[in-house]
């Protein structure tokens, strides 16, 4: 019989979503958020930095994706043993029950880095949500490990759980999901420019006062550390910062630039009001 599993973690896991009134990335460790696509080798390359080399363990979460097959196959694996990465364990499972059990808790336990996966978010959190697993995650970055993720395995990693439906009718109003809140009190979007997605955030973000977005094209990245979060690789990442939206609205009577756009290299601070 397959035993649960309850982990330790500190109480700060438990406020409910959006109770925050900023956003915030209280942890000693590093996100990597990559806005899906090719995943340039600077980006592979900065992982490793953070890991402290190719040869730490790292946990691959395929969850996202509903192809099987491929999963089976290896999924990504292969794009990181090609560039030298050598420790590599994978955690899958289609069954929530699974997620609250020992087994996977306690490798990532001995990970200094998670990847998750692109597909669809709402698999990762259908499964992960709640669970020994994540609490597990967030330990890892309470260490001081890293955790990178693109397409869905970025979006997750915000509060909000955008997506789907609201993209459809962006105008309708949607209940969303509460993604893993790595980086907490965001809302965060990817393929944005690639896919003509620049302006997705607004209606979402104007039901959600207090809520960062973050919106990053393929082949980019926000290194997130502390209350910075700095722009790398190819393309661009757009700040959608309410805390600005508020100035405008006092200067011009509406909001004019409902987002700033980021290149490589350049760093925005989170605020300590949003």
């Amino acid at each position: 019989m397959r035993k649960k599993f309850y982990y330790p973690v500190a109480l700060i896991l438990f406020i409910p979503l959006f109770t925050i009134a900023q956003a915030s990335f209280p942890y000693k460790g590093s996100l990597i958020i990559i806005g899906g696509g090719a995943i340039p080798d600077t980006i592979y390359n900065l992982f490793a930095q953070k890991l402290g080399g190719k040869d730490q363990l790292i946990v691959y979460i395929p969850t996202a994706t509903q192809d099987e097959a491929w999963i089976q196959e290896g999924g990504h694996l292969k794009k990181f043993t090609s560039r030298g990465f050598t420790n590599l364990k994978t955690v899958h499972t289609r069954d929530k029950q699974r997620a609250n059990e020992e087994a996977f808790p306690k490798l990532i336990d001995r990970a200094k880095g998670i990847f998750l996966g692109g597909g669809d978010q709402e698999n990762l959190a259908k499964i992960f949500g709640g669970t020994a697993t994540l609490l597990a995650m967030h330990s890892l970055l309470e260490r001081g490990g890293v955790i990178m993720g693109t397409s869905a395995g970025a979006t997750i990693m915000g509060s909000l759980l955008i997506g789907g439906d609201h993209r459809e009718s962006p105008h309708i109003p949607v209940n969303f999901g509460e993604g893993f809140s790595f980086l907490r009190q965001t809302a965060i979007d990817q393929h944005v420019l690639v896919r003509n997605r620049q302006f997705d955030l607004v209606p979402v973000l104007e039901r959600y006062p207090g809520v960062l977005g973050l919106a990053l094209d393929e082949s980019t990245a926000a290194l997130v550390e502390g209350d910075s979060i700095r722009v790398v690789g190819d393309s661009y990442m757009l700040i959608f910062d309410q805390l600005d939206w508020s100035n405008q609205r006092k200067q011009w009577g509406r909001v004019y630039q409902p987002f700033k756009m980021l290149s490589s290299g350049q760093v925005f601070t989170i605020r300590k009001t949003q």
